[in-house]
């Protein structure tokens, strides 16, 4: 079942299931009555991150944009701890907004499972060892600004 869920409460569910045990699956999301708890994928997080257009400001491994933080993951950090995450999102939600709006044209949606996706994504070191810049396609390294700016030497 795909469905849109509302921002605080996506933010949770990405935080838990990114700390989900591979094959973990239903038995999860029974420990913990009333959640659903998605089986989240690196991969699929890995496309979404680059994709939706997260790549556009942020950058993982040395590529992407410079106008957002870069979110590489912490080696030392085994599990992400969910309120943290959603707080350093809801702290950069109105730029990010704006920012999306301005370059976009429209605000990116995401549904829990894919936000749970680029969670899994960006606390996943190994899979963002192999992340560089030739995964970006050409027209979404256009809108990385801060890059283009560099590029052009301004």
């Amino acid at each position: 079942m795909n469905r849109q869920i509302g921002f605080f409460a996506a933010m949770v569910l990405v935080g838990l299931a990114a700390v989900q045990p591979v094959g973990a699956g239903d038995a999860a999301s029974k420990f913990l009555s009333g959640y659903h708890l998605p089986f989240t994928s690196s991969e699929r997080g890995r496309d979404l991150f680059i994709n939706k257009g997260c790549v556009i400001c942020h950058s993982l491994n040395g590529a992407g944009g410079e106008i957002g933080p870069p979110l590489d993951a912490d080696p030392l950090q085994a599990q992400i701890d969910p309120f943290d995450f959603a707080a350093r999102m809801w702290r950069g939600a109105a730029a990010m907004i704006a920012f999306q709006n301005l370059e976009l044209g429209y605000q990116i949606e995401l549904t829990g499972e894919e936000m749970a996706d680029i969670a899994r994504f960006l606390n996943d070191f190994e899979a963002q060892q192999t992340f560089n810049e030739d995964e970006i396609p050409a027209d979404i390294r256009l809108m990385m600004r801060s890059r283009l700016l560099k590029d052009l030497e301004l």
